[in-house]
């Protein structure tokens, strides 16, 4: 007879829970130890044993205190019941005759909250604590990828079980599901593990889709794509383990010297409410966690992480004060979580009012205010901040109290886990944190764990297959890359371009960013993998021209760095063959020396494998020889520069050219491949890995790269959570006189592209900067091809506004697209040729100058009472928020509030406008209300964005915009009392071009709140 598991031997759970204890039998008579896989005894076996456990139950059951007294005083009624219920279970398991998972819960017998109520009141002190502390994933998976770290990792309690886990990116499902699996057979109560996964932008595997950066996403002003990209993204996440997406970054980039404000969606609440709650939507699939296709929103940063003093990283907020916090900075977390499906907060490293956000009781007192019924989590060491840098706790041990007391519940690398364990049962036993705390905490983490269906099915099935998802969303990413793209100007109809009506028989495509990819922060390394079905600018317009304007020829040169700093730039796969196909042909080896062949990949070598070896090869030390051709993308004179690879530790590589070593990298510690950011890096020192190489004009070069991985030592959080990585780069910035040789390739064209901006090298985490100019190597590219007097197109990338009003001003034509994602090259080049017309609007106001900063929209009125002396523009920006242009022509008329004249709480109000499209392009249009300074107890913005949408036009085709604008969430107002209130009186609410201080305000409609 199998044992019945203790955890299902509690009183008072009834008869109900029968079920659940024999299939948990079952398990045992089916021998499935493992993943379902082994074959099912014979049916009437199979009844006779699962009669035997009932039986077995029922007689270590006292009867009379859990059935109904009908049941109790009736045995023949009771015999009755127990065949029927024999019957429901054989009818659930014999149609399939299929193995059960080791642990299957009765979900539909039993409450939600007496399961986990049943669950809680069972675990130790240190079981709790388990569920709370974040596991490396590497301490599980071990050197050799074979799950055999997991004893030594769970020395401290080894049958609590595994809560949760991170940096763990797997490439199939068994690599998943053996986890699972050796974590339930391991642990006295089978809870699952649930897994964190970064998805800000696309999946933190880098092997899966990347989309344009959340700011991208945000300049669509399309709520719709911003769902569509988050319901790609929750599925590819789901599909390779993921539960729990760290995303999305809801802080209001306020202050853009900030390096993260492009994870964020501009600087305006509402905006950021309405596109981060679609976002959130799109990954819980609408709050249907448990399909196989969602997943759990992780918030973050909470909260006014995005507005630190000076712009540096985790700097105290630079608010005005609490107010601020409650009026703004929250409302577009509350939004996510009541109608985006998030179920976790990330507490931020900030601090507000001298209380650092990790411990802060407003925002806890915010969250048990609205009814949060999800988790918290640190971000990666906050919870330890409060001892090691503000300096609130006294030592680990308190800050761990602090951290458990004020409401926090799940750790993120902050102490070593046994450190984290004895901690919190030393603090429960001087009665310093109450057992009740802890049981609060984790109901509400097991709680999330059940609305995900783990504890029905914890696995990924066999079927789904994460690359054919990959390959199904490449339409989405272009799609989204389009949408995101802002036209800044558009001097005497420039774009699009059109070589025939213009006379255009050469094309320059100058600067850093005309044939690199460049996803930004949160992917692969300088944000430039993966290469798969992806676009550089010059790649899509060669294209373009190929197939439409034979005739015009495209020249290029780079002419500077991305950064101050010669940089490595991944090969672009469509410069590389091999047969006539794109990439290069890798074989892989099942050993380190080159010998035992076991397949091969058409593939670039920009990768890494994660904490796995490739798919198909049984140990992380292997080996693999890439072949192929490679052609130079040079124009005019020859260029000097780099050619070279890159490997991480204990990686050796050889790179051959034309038969000839230019690049040899031994197996040794250390990675020579450049970190992203990079403070005060050398501006002349060559890439590391790169040899000097001279490209010209036309050549083709055969490429063999050859490649060793030794897996060594188990990885450590926080300083790498990759067994293997490898990049083939080059440099194409002469050595010599890079920005002359650019020059003179730009002075054969009738139009330059001037490809500039920013990379992941600048702007990203702790990438802050004092200034918002191009970088000094760029402006002095800049300048030089503006010195030509040939109409220049300005294209930037970037994840922050950028402060150069000289170059707008002189511009031809500024097209700004962010971080545009895999798509990106495609989308530009469609733009700019009007393939697509562009409709994006700018979330973040592009300032004159830093030194003009904040320049954010929704101003008080009395910050431009008084303007700078030295500045012709004063105080005001460049582009305000929602500023965008497009390639035809809008009206609007009839702007109405559908009859409404009045308003109150519990209201939602509807605006519609009728919008014509009077141009011969199609186009979109993006409508703006916005609700003027009114008289308040408090001050008021000048004017504040309430409602937008945006609407898609065929030429001279109409369409009534409608955009809902709810009263509570968005119109109330933090009173000179501390206390919400909707205000009553009039409210005008004027439809804008944007938010710019010289839009008119003359289309409105006033409503009276009452």
């Amino acid at each position: 007879m199998a044992r019945l598991p203790t955890c299902l031997l509690r009183p008072r759970l009834g008869l109900l829970l029968c079920l659940g204890v024999v299939l948990q039998g079952l398990q045992s008579v089916n021998g499935a130890s493992n993943l379902p896989s082994s074959r099912p005894k014979p049916l009437q076996e199979v009844r006779g044993t699962v009669e035997a456990l009932l039986d077995d139950f029922l007689k270590h059951l006292s009867i009379s205190e859990y059935l109904p007294a009908n049941l109790t005083e009736n045995p023949r009624r009771l015999s009755l019941k127990r065949d029927a219920f024999l019957d429901q279970v054989m009818g659930v398991i014999s149609p399939s005759q299929q193995p059960l998972p080791v642990v299957l819960h009765d979900q539909t017998a039993i409450q939600k909250q007496q399961f986990i109520d049943n669950l809680v009141n069972q675990m130790t002190i240190p079981e709790l604590a388990l569920q709370m502390h974040l596991m490396f994933a590497d301490n599980i998976i071990g050197v050799n990828s074979d799950n055999g770290g997991y004893d030594t990792a769970m020395q401290i309690a080894p049958t609590a079980g595994v809560g949760v886990i991170n940096d763990w990116y797997p490439t199939n499902a068994s690599q998943y599901n053996s986890v699972q699996q050796l974590n339930l057979d391991k642990s006295r109560l089978k809870i699952p593990i649930m897994v964190y996964g970064e998805c800000v932008h696309g999946v933190g595997s880098f092997k899966q889709s990347m989309f344009p950066q959340a700011i991208g996403i945000s300049a669509s002003f399309d709520a719709a794509l911003a769902y569509s990209v988050g319901r790609a993204i929750g599925t590819e996440a789901r599909a390779i383990g993921i539960h729990a997406c760290l995303a999305p970054v809801l802080d209001l980039g306020k202050e853009t010297r900030w390096g993260r404000t492009q994870e964020a969606w501009g600087e305006d609440f509402v905006h950021t409410a309405l596109m981060g709650a679609a976002f959130s939507s799109g990954l819980s699939k609408n709050s249907s966690w448990a399909d196989p296709d969602a997943v759990v929103p992780v918030l973050k940063h909470f909260a006014a992480y995005g507005s630190p003093r000076s712009g540096l990283n985790a700097a105290p907020s630079m608010l005005r004060g609490l107010r601020e916090v409650m009026q703004e900075m929250l409302v577009p977390f509350k939004a996510a979580i009541d109608l985006g499906g998030a179920r976790g907060v990330m507490m931020s490293y900030n601090e507000l009012d001298e209380i650092p956000a990790s411990v802060h009781p407003v925002l806890y007192g915010a969250l048990a205010e609205w009814g949060f019924d999800g988790f918290t989590t640190a971000d990666d060491t906050g919870m330890a901040q409060l001892f090691t840098i503000h300096g609130v706790a006294s030592s680990p041990a308190d800050a761990i109290a602090q951290w458990f007391n004020a409401g926090g519940m799940i750790n993120f690398y902050d102490f070593p886990i046994d450190l984290f364990v004895n901690s919190t049962v030393d603090l429960v036993a001087n009665g310093t944190v109450q057992k009740s705390i802890l049981q609060d905490h984790v109901r509400k983490i097991l709680g999330v764990k059940y609305d995900l269906g783990l504890f029905n099915d914890p696995f990924i099935p066999d079927s789904i297959d994460f690359q054919a998802l990959t390959v199904a969303h490449t339409p989405l990413t272009l799609d989204a890359a389009h949408k995101s793209i802002v036209l800044l100007e558009n001097r005497d109809s420039t774009l699009p371009l059109d070589p025939a009506a213009h006379k255009i028989k050469t094309i320059a495509l100058v600067g850093p960013f005309s044939d690199i990819l460049n996803y930004g922060d949160y992917s692969g390394q300088w944000g430039m993998y993966p290469t798969n079905r992806s676009s550089t600018v010059r790649q899509a317009m060669i294209a373009h021209l190929k197939a439409n304007a034979p005739s015009v020829s495209l020249v290029s040169s780079w002419g500077t760095d991305t950064w101050t700093y010669h940089g490595q730039y991944n090969i672009p796969a469509y410069l590389l063959s091999f047969g006539g196909t794109l990439g290069m042909r890798g074989t892989y080896f099942a050993d380190t020396n080159f010998s035992k062949p076991v397949f091969t990949l058409q593939e670039t070598p920009n990768r890494d494998w994660g904490l796995y070896p490739p798919v198909g090869l049984p140990s992380n030390n292997f080996s693999v020889v890439w072949e192929g051709e490679l052609e130079v993308p040079v124009d005019g004179a020859p260029v000097d520069g780099w050619l070279g690879v890159a490997v991480a530790d204990n990686c050796s590589a050889s790179l051959f050219v034309d038969g000839v070593l230019v690049s040899h990298r031994a197996a040794i510690p250390g990675s020579t491949i450049i970190g992203n950011i990079q403070l005060g890096a050398n501006t002349t020192r060559a890439p590391p890995g790169g040899a000097e190489f001279r490209f010209e004009a036309g050549a083709k070069h055969q490429l063999r790269l050859e490649f060793q991985a030794f897996n060594l030592f188990q990885k450590i959080q926080n300083f790498g959570s990759l067994n293997a990585e490898v990049e083939l780069f080059w440099n194409l910035v002469d050595r010599t006189d890079a920005v002359q040789k650019a020059v003179d390739v730009a002075r054969t064209a009738d139009v330059v592209v001037l490809a500039v901006g920013a990379n992941w090298n600048s702007d990203g985490e702790n990438g802050d900067r004092a200034t918002l100019g191009l970088s000094p190597n760029q402006t002095v590219l800049a300048d030089a091809i503006f010195a030509l007097g040939k109409p220049v197109v300005l294209v930037l990338q970037g994840g922050r506004p950028f402060a150069i009003p000289e170059y707008y001003s002189k511009a031809a034509a500024v097209v700004d697209a962010f971080f545009p994602g895999q798509s990106g090259g495609q989308a530009i080049s469609d733009v700019l040729f009007g393939v697509f017309n562009p409709g994006g609007r700018v979330p973040l106001s592009v300032p004159f100058d830093v030194g003009t900063l904040p320049v954010y929209y929704n101003y008080k009125a009395t910050s431009h009472v008084n303007n700078f002396t030295d500045e012709d523009i004063g105080s005001y920006p460049t582009y305000s928020f929602g500023y965008g242009l497009s390639y035809t022509t809008f009206t609007h008329e009839n702007f109405n509030a559908q009859g409404r004249t009045a308003f109150s709480s519990g209201d939602t109000i509807t605006f519609a406008v009728k919008i014509t499209n009077t141009g011969r392009t199609a186009g979109s249009y993006v409508p703006q209300v916005y609700l003027l300074q009114r008289v308040s107890a408090v001050t008021t913005p000048v004017q504040q964005l309430v409602a937008f949408t945006r609407v898609y036009l065929a030429p001279k085709e109409q369409q009534v915009a409608t955009m809902s604008l709810e009263v509570d969430r968005f119109l109330r107002v933090v009173n000179r009392e501390n206390e919400w209130e909707l205000p009553t009186g009039q409210y005008t609410f004027a439809l804008l071009e944007n938010s710019g201080f010289l839009a008119s305000t003359d289309t409105n409609v006033t409503l009276t709140c009452v």
